[in-house]
């Protein structure tokens, strides 16, 4: 393998690895703009992986994150069944069932039966509401134009550098 080569396989794997970092920063200011951080499950599961480049100069990235994440980013959504009750509750566990004003099946100051009552009446809420409200479900789209519009700047800075690279070799070759 010759330098030129070798200086080429450094410059992907640089560049790659400043894209990847780049992306992750655009993709978390992008949730966070949507409001898409209620949890901060999303945010917590962004992350990139980097594989470095080959002989053949192929590198790759991927991101990857939490599947309801790219739902969110999806246009269309069509319900025909009410979402799964269980990762509700878990939902409405980890935000508390002091952060819902409302029980479904109580009157606005009555107490619930138990936590666990309390935790499956606002699931089956959402859920239910989820299931009635789907022709205006509003897509929070963060994850697609963000990412594949910051593509091209990734292609400028490879092209840029190579072509710095490839006129320092001709130089040198022609010195010699």
């Amino acid at each position: 393998m010759s330098d030129f080569t070798a200086d080429f396989q450094r410059i992907l794997d640089e560049e790659v690895g400043n894209y990847a970092a780049r992306a992750l920063g655009l993709l978390t200011a992008a949730i966070q703009k949507k409001g898409l951080v209620l949890t901060e499950d999303l945010l917590k599961s962004l992350r990139t992986e980097v594989v470095a480049a080959s002989a053949q100069h192929v590198a790759s990235m991927g991101v990857a994150f939490e599947q309801y994440g790219r739902i969110r980013d999806m246009k269309g959504l069509n319900r025909t069944q009410a979402p799964p009750i269980e990762q509700i509750e878990a939902f409405v566990k980890k935000v508390g069932v002091g952060n819902f004003t409302y029980i479904p099946g109580y009157r606005f100051g009555q107490a619930p039966l138990s936590q666990a009552v309390a935790i499956n009446r606002i699931a089956w809420g959402i859920a239910r509401a989820k299931l009635r409200d789907n022709s205006q479900v509003k897509p929070k789209a963060w994850f697609a134009k963000t990412f594949y519009s910051s593509i091209n700047r990734f292609i400028d800075a490879v092209t840029t550098r190579y072509a710095a690279q490839t006129g320092q070799h001709i130089a040198s070759t022609l010195r010699t």
